[in-house]
């Protein structure tokens, strides 16, 4: 807080700003703080923006009516301030209320004509001045104001700390609340504080109030991708606003801030001219695609056709970007689209600025309603004409033309993106120069829309020059050139582009037409372009009037190196047995065709076999995968890894997992039947859901009533889908026309007999009408007989769906049961397992578990059915019992690990036993089932050189034999795993492999070595110690060393396994000694040297290993 213990001075001249209400205190304490801004430099000559000269900030205060200046039209800038002018500039400023009829001073001609009077009235009922001399009333408005005052005033204002140490040369009154605004910044410390204020410090203090008074923004800058907004306000200075979230590109949006105060709500519009993504996709013809981006996308990346994929699996030719680099047009390779039909766009890999622009799925509806045009015709010389269509044509020929008046006779050339046509007549004055009409009609495009006959002016003129390069670009893989007008397709010849390395010249392999003056060459990756900068030479191009391009025309390339990794861009499935996978860029043949490099998993997790892999012999980015089995109808999962490019670096795909959906393309198929006669009720079950609408349709069943057929209708019975929609309830009525309904084919009086209900084009969820309809079969599975006894309750099938679960096949929908014992386990296995619970849900397959495990070959169940405590869903109980059904075996065999958790080891093998018997054509290819690794040195065995495999007596286990005893130099555990990849199966009808298994074995013992090894390892091991080292030092020599070898000693002072020390006479020098070791084993022999160091005297004795 400031000092208040340094009272102003009465006779100080200090203009006093006690009292006035606290609202208008505040609003001065903000006027001063502004003013404090614009006296950070007293000495200057000019206050407030510098930019700005005084003279145009007092115009610009005049206007406002803040001055008005002498009546000669001057500012005065150079006269003195008074009290007076303050008073007024302080209630301009302030907004105060200009007081008339009262005089509170009795200063000399301070009358109410005095132009003074209401300012000073005003200032001083605000509390913001008072009277220089209140016993007198005198304000002395005439009177002037220093430098020291003012300063005063801001500090005291401001409420700044006045400071007890002092460093100015004001006035002593004043020199603390001058002080505190030098260390404030508000005033230079030179400045001359005794000296008056002049009307230009008054202009300029007053300006930059005014200024913070009506501050706006003049200005403002978006940067770090719309995250943060740069505004510029009125007085010069600039507020950075951070936003939560990044605005979006070029649309207005409102920005709020605070500045000095004051809110601000500022419209913005993020202005984008790089693209930040996809804006929109769109086809209005049904042979391209055109992809919008909200901003400019660099060229080259947006006519990557790689970068750009669609939903339908549909190829995309070429792309071409439009001249605003904004939207790029995707061209169709032999397909067209479906009017009327959603699909949709991925794209990848875009680059806009230092940014990359990707978007997956963007839908669109191709719509194509308007008949193709001609939207240009061109002369290309006197040879030709090119005709522009407005999209893409097809079946073009000589009879949609005519050139002045006559059927059009001569050559006719559709370009690559099917649009541009150029006609060359056979005749060559047909082309003469000077003025001609072409007629063009019935053209078609891919909805075929017909034109319409429309004529066009040609002018036609002769053309001499010949064409040039414009453009080249390249990656290491091909070259894309741009001529300098429309180019005869003929005479592009790719063996005619080519670079050279040193004699030799290295040419392009294919040719692609991207534009009518732009192609594309590809040379590949075994005749790749080198890095750096190398020239493209090009010959024998010719325009359509003959000109050819000039002799030895090279350009210099410098080729983009591709860094991109390949993408999966869209998994779909021809049919239940093929995926086919699109990447993102075209993909190298040795790894796409890889099976290795595709897993995949049906809806249960259970691994479907890869047949083969092939790459499409026409669209290098698609890749077929066959199965050895069939997808599950839903969702499948597909992992892909190891995927390489086709450029020269190969680049390698990141691994990729999705889900593969196979849609339900089936017919329904009748899945089961229940009759109740005695409730008139048919119960019928499909093998999936059906549409509902189909289901309640009558006219979809005929009965047979009285020997007669009819269309089923209400009167006859109730429609009810049940089930999810997957079954039909039909309920017949009790009596029909007064006689009371049978079931049967014979009818007593009073009665009448329904004996045939006839299933006709019922309808799946999906669309597919009924098989058993459209392929009845003999006899017709369609027809439902209808009999007065109770359809009987029989057991098909079972089927061991996991180790502790059967599932049970009937004829009929179940939907209840009355005891659990409805399924026993009669078995008589030790490890039989007790049913623990039935589940039941209305379908024909009934779902039993188990209380503990069932053998892999559901050996250890011996399943009952009690068919009398079942219910069907016509509500029949069945009856008598099924002693036993056949369970089908569809559960994995796995390895039974015996106790201890380590496979067992015999003589150097391990048995891997299964919990079931299992086959495979042979052993040598079982043992590609397995991988063994030796534990103590990670080294992978090879089937074959270093381990077989037998499979045993009773065939329930496989032995590795292993053939590395000569390597394994010590005892060690062995890591084996059995791979799940359909080698070894069970003996089931339909065999499954086994389960993948990953373990280790016990220890192996080491194998057998050799002498030569043995004394090597002896001669390693050996290693000496001095006894008594300082004084009568002797070493103990060894005589047996490891491994059962022997060892002889020779040297100066060697007895025998002892060698003693001789030391030399006092001052001589250390003597050395060396004594020699002898390891022998058989005929395996090694020397091992020591050298022994003995000094005089008592000093310490040394021995060291050579």
């Amino acid at each position: 807080m400031r000092n208040t213990s340094d009272p102003i001075k009465e006779n100080s001249n200090v203009m006093n700003t006690q009292g006035g209400e606290k609202k208008v205190m505040k609003k001065i304490l903000s006027v001063a703080l502004s003013t404090a801004m614009a006296f950070s430099m007293f000495a200057s000559v000019a206050f407030g923006d510098t930019a700005v000269t005084p003279q145009q900030q007092f115009d610009a205060l005049k206007a406002k009516g803040i001055f008005t200046g002498y009546p000669d039209g001057t500012a005065g800038l150079n006269k003195e301030m008074t009290r007076a002018e303050f008073a007024k500039v302080i209630t301009k400023l302030l907004g105060l209320k200009e007081i008339t009829g009262q005089l509170s001073y009795k200063d000399k001609n301070y009358t109410a004509k005095n132009w003074a009077v209401p300012y000073i009235e005003a200032v001083t009922a605000a509390g913001i001045m008072e009277g220089k001399n209140k016993e007198k009333g005198i304000f002395d408005f005439n009177g002037k104001v220093t430098v020291a005052e003012m300063a005063t005033i801001l500090t005291r204002a401001l409420d700044l700390e006045v400071p007890a140490e002092t460093d100015n040369s004001a006035p002593a009154w004043a020199k603390g609340y001058v002080q505190a605004a030098i260390n404030a910044g508000l005033v230079d410390a030179k400045a001359n504080f005794s000296a008056n204020a002049s009307r230009e410090l008054l202009v300029g203090a007053a300006y930059s109030i005014d200024q913070a008074q009506s501050l706006k923004v003049t200005k403002y800058e978006v940067s770090e991708a719309g995250k943060v907004v740069t505004f510029t306000i009125s007085d010069g200075q600039t507020v950075k606003v951070t936003l939560d979230k990044a605005l979006e590109a070029n649309k207005e949006t409102e920005v709020k801030f605070t500045y000095k105060d004051k809110a601000f709500t500022e419209k913005v519009t993020y202005v984008v001219t790089t693209a930040t993504k996809v804006q929109s996709a769109t086809a209005t013809n049904l042979k391209e695609v055109v992809v919008k981006f909200d901003g400019k996308v660099d060229k080259d990346s947006a006519e990557n056709v790689t970068n750009y994929t669609l939903k339908s699996g549909k190829v995309i030719d070429s792309v071409t970007l439009s001249d605003d680099q904004t939207s790029a047009t995707l061209l169709l390779k032999d397909s067209v689209l479906t009017n009327n039909r959603t699909d949709a766009v991925s794209v990848s890999n875009v680059k806009a600025g230092t940014a990359t622009v990707s978007a997956t799925n963007v839908e669109f509806t191709a719509v194509d309603n308007v008949l193709p045009e001609v939207t240009s015709v061109q002369s290309l010389g006197t040879k030709s004409v090119k005709v522009v269509f407005s999209e893409p044509v097809k079946g073009v020929s000589q009879t949609n033309f005519t050139l002045d008046g006559k059927e059009y006779f001569g050559k006719v050339t559709v370009s690559n993106n099917f649009k541009t046509v150029v006609l060359t007549p056979y005749s060559t004055t047909a082309l003469a120069v000077g003025d001609h009409k072409l007629t063009v009609s019935g053209v078609k495009d891919y909805a075929d829309f017909v034109s319409l006959a429309s004529t066009h002016d040609i002018k036609v003129v002769e053309d001499t020059t010949a064409p040039t390069i414009t453009e080249a670009t390249a990656t290491l893989e091909s070259v894309t050139v741009t001529f300098s007008e429309d180019v005869d397709v003929d005479t592009i010849d790719a063996a005619k582009v080519y670079w050279k390395s040193g004699d030799s010249k290295i040419t392009a392999e294919s040719k692609k037409q991207l534009a009518d003056n732009k192609w594309q060459f590809t040379f590949g990756v075994n005749k790749s372009l080198p890095t750096g900068s190398v020239s493209i030479f090009v010959e024998g191009v010719k325009d359509y009037s003959g000109n050819q391009i000039a002799a030895n025309t090279s350009v210099v390339v410098t080729p983009v190196i591709d860094q991109v990794r390949p993408e999966v861009a869209s998994v779909t499935t021809d049919d239940a047995q093929t995926i086919k996978i699109t990447f993102s860029k075209t993909v190298l043949e040795s790894s796409a065709q890889n099976s290795a490099n595709y897993t995949v998993k049906d809806k249960d997790g259970k691994t479907i076999s890869v047949q083969e892999a092939k790459l499409d012999g026409t669209d290098k980015k698609v890749v077929r995968v066959k199965l050895y089995t069939k997808l599950s109808v839903g969702d499948n999962t597909l992992t892909i890894q190891n995927v390489k490019d086709d450029t020269k670096l190969q680049n390698t795909m990141v691994d990729y997992t999705s889900k593969v959906n196979l849609v339900d393309k089936a017919a329904p198929v009748k899945e089961s039947e229940t009759v109740n006669s005695k409730e008139k009720r048919v119960v019928v079950k499909f093998d999936k859901a059906m549409d509902v609408a189909s289901l309640t349709n009558y006219s979809n069943y005929l009965v047979t009533v009285d020997g007669n057929n009819q269309a089923l209708t209400p009167a006859i019975a109730e429609i009810t889908p049940i089930q999810d929609a997957s079954a039909v309830s039909i309920k017949f009525a009790e009596s029909l026309n007064g006689k009371t309904v049978v079931f049967g084919t014979t009818a007593a009086q009073g009665e009448t007999a329904i004996s045939n209900l006839t299933l006709l084009a019922l309808k799946s969820a999906n669309g597919t009408v009924l098989n058993d309809f459209t392929t009845p079969g003999s006899p017709a599975t369609n027809i439902i007989t209808l009999t007065d006894t109770s359809t009987a309750l029989v057991a098909n099938e079972a089927e061991l769906v996991d180790r502790r679960t059967v599932k049970v096949k009937f004829n009929a929908g179940i939907n209840n049961y009355t005891s659990i014992a409805a399924f026993e386990n009669t078995s008589t296995a030790t490890n039989a397992p007790a049913v623990s619970s039935v589940e039941v849900d209305g379908k024909s397959t009934v779902t039993v578990k188990f209380a503990s495990d069932i053998n892999t070959d559901a050996s250890n169940v011996t399943l009952k059915v009690n068919y009398a405590s079942l219910i069907t869903n016509a509500g029949n109980p069945g009856s008598g019992d099924l002693p036993s059904v056949a369970i089908k075996d569809s559960v994995k065999p796995v390895v039974v690990v015996p106790a201890g958790d380590k496979l067992e080891v015999t003589n150097g093998t391990i048995t891997v036993k299964f919990s079931e018997k299992v086959q495979a054509l042979n052993n040598d290819l079982a043992a590609g089932a397995f991988t063994v690794v030796r534990d103590s040195d990670r080294h992978p065995l090879k089937a074959g050189s270093e381990f077989t495999v037998t499979l045993n007596a009773t065939e329930d286990a496989y032995v590795i034999n292993l053939l590395d005893a000569a390597d394994r130099n010590q005892a060690t555990r062995y890591l084996v795993s059995v791979l799940d990849n359909n080698i070894i199966t069970d003996k089931a009808t339909k065999p499954n492999s086994v389960a993948a298994f990953n373990g280790e074995s016990g220890p192996v013992n080491a194998g057998p070595t050799t002498n030569t090894a043995d004394v090597a390892a002896a001669k390693a091991a050996l290693s000496l110690s001095v006894n008594n080292p300082t004084a009568a030092a002797t070493i103990t020599l060894p005589t047996t060393g490891t491994n059962g070898t022997a060892i002889a000693w020779s040297g100066t002072d060697v007895s025998g396994n002892t060698y003693t020390a001789t030391r030399p006479a006092t001052g001589n020098l250390d003597a050395s000694v060396v004594i020699t070791a002898t390891i022998t084993k058989g005929t395996a022999t090694e020397t091992q040297t020591f050298t022994v160091t003995v000094p005089a005297d008592a000093g310490t004795v040394a021995v060291i290993k050579n």
